[in-house]
């Protein structure tokens, strides 16, 4: 996956945040707390990699993007799992991990995963490989 921080933000929002009801531009703005022509960036970034589409306003994930966002989401608690079981607090191991997990390769992630067990979840609580 080749995103940068603030485009593996946006997607995190997208798809945290649209509970069945696709965001507009200004939704994505104020989530992000970015001016409305910061978000329209990074939304045209998302498109020209098909990570999202955009409809009428209406900005959706594309299968592509929600097999990224799985791969963020699934790296981000894997390296949050493992810092806590090295003593780290789960919150700063959930802040450490948004700086880096966009980074993770899926193949690093899947050997951490089963070097570390297996978890079914994250130490917040929410399944280790997003549905």
């Amino acid at each position: 996956m080749d995103v940068t921080k603030k485009e593996r933000d946006c997607i995190v929002v997208i798809h945290e945040n649209s509970s069945g009801f696709p965001l507009r531009l200004s939704d994505i703005a104020s989530l992000m707390k970015v001016k409305p022509s910061t978000a329209y960036e990074l939304l045209n970034r998302l498109l020209s990699k098909k990570i999202i589409t955009k409809e009428k306003g209406m900005i959706m994930p594309t299968q592509y993007g929600n097999r990224v966002y799985s791969e963020i989401i699934t790296a981000h608690r894997t390296m949050e799992i493992l810092l806590t079981k090295s003593g780290v607090n789960r919150d700063i191991a959930c802040s450490q991990m948004e700086k880096i997990d966009y980074l993770m390769d899926e193949l690093s992630v899947e050997k951490i995963l089963k070097q570390i067990g297996n978890p079914d979840k994250c130490p917040h609580g929410k399944p280790v490989k997003p549905v």
